[in-house]
């Protein structure tokens, strides 16, 4: 990250920066909890068709072995 001189600053514009700075943090937090959850749900989504998939093998198993008796 660059180090910006803020000496030519008056302490209302500091102020503003502030206020700014915070703002943006605020929006980029905001863009990450809805991105995390966007995520979660991918993951969970895709367990659970994995696990779907599973249960079909197995019960594709299960018919296979029981047709074999």
């Amino acid at each position: 990250m660059l180090k910006q001189n803020y000496d030519g600053f008056s302490k209302e514009e500091l102020i503003k920066l502030i206020e700014q700075q915070r703002l943006e943090l605020v929006q980029k937090e905001a863009v990450c909890k809805e991105y995390k959850k966007h995520l979660e749900a991918v993951i969970e989504q895709h367990s659970v068709e994995k696990y779907q998939l599973a249960v079909q093998k197995n019960r594709e198993a299960v018919e296979t072995a029981l047709r074999g008796i």
